[in-house]
């Protein structure tokens, strides 16, 4: 079998329906704002937590995959940051991104290699940008000092600390998913991470992060349906200059996540080759 691990390949492997098994019961879900005929108004106003901010608690998916239904490629508004994309993070961005040359070679070797050491294929905790272009939902859980947000995609598990807590600068033991505290700027929750491993993936491509990266998000739920994040990653060790992207995702109502476990019955990786298309 040649050349089995293609861009649309992990694609439709990493959104591959799951089996029709039973699973919890339908639900709805509470307080949805309905029109008149009970459709849910997802240009209603955000919701507010009792401490005042918009409240980001819900299960969301990406909207270029919202309902399973792959959408044309998102473009962002003439300047505010290029739409992000599945594969390839940096694809609406005029020029690519700025690579240092050594990145620019693995991203490259990467890519020629299948992609194959991508963490994701290989049942590994993906980077956070990953993680907002998977396919699969998200939920996320807001309380007054700390945000969980629960991936399906291999499980992944996130805490955005918000108790005022600094990041730390203890020399951490560096972490898959880093290090993040929030803070609120008017209605926009303002995300900083810092403490990643090094070797990082930002997409299926093999774009690189390192240890010295740090990575602030913004999430901003412009209404009841949409959730807006914007990602400034600024990795010196990898990149020349910041730079940002644009996700955004939609809220999913009356279901709930399957529970995901990629190690079992995994059969991709013994079939991933490198790419000989060129």
């Amino acid at each position: 079998m040649k050349e089995l691990l293609t861009i649309g390949c992990v694609v439709l492997w990493s959104a591959a329906a799951s089996p029709a098994y039973a699973q919890w019961p339908s639900y709805p879900t509470k307080n949805v704002p309905r029109a008149a005929d009970g459709k849910p108004k997802l240009e209603a106003p955000a919701p507010r937590a009792p401490d005042g901010h918009p409240d980001l608690t819900g299960l969301w998916d990406n909207a270029w995959f919202h309902g399973g239904k792959v959408a044309p490629p998102p473009v962002s508004p003439p300047g505010e940051p290029a739409a992000s994309t599945f594969g390839n993070l940096g694809a609406n961005i005029k020029g690519g991104l700025p690579f240092r040359p050594w990145a620019a070679e693995l991203k490259q070797k990467r890519t020629d290699e299948g992609t194959r050491d991508n963490p994701d294929a290989n049942c590994l905790p993906m980077g956070i940008t990953q993680f907002h272009e998977q396919p699969q939902p998200r939920k996320i859980i807001q309380t007054p000092d700390v945000i969980v947000i629960l991936y399906e995609g291999n499980s992944g598990i996130r805490q955005i600390f918000t108790d005022g807590r600094p990041s730390p600068n203890n020399d951490p033991q560096p972490w898959w998913y880093g290090y993040s505290t929030g803070h609120w700027d008017g209605d926009t929750l303002v995300v900083t991470t810092t403490g990643l491993r090094d070797g990082g993936w930002l997409d299926i491509q093999g774009s690189p992060l390192t240890d010295q990266a740090r990575i602030t998000e913004r999430f901003k739920r412009v209404n009841y349906g949409t959730l807006q994040i914007d990602v400034t990653i600024d990795d010196p060790k990898a990149y020349t200059a910041p730079f940002s992207v644009r996700v955004n995702q939609r809220i999913i109502l009356d279901t709930e996540m399957i529970e995901f476990i990629c190690n079992e019955n995994e059969k991709s990786v013994q079939h991933m080759v490198p790419n000989k298309s060129k």
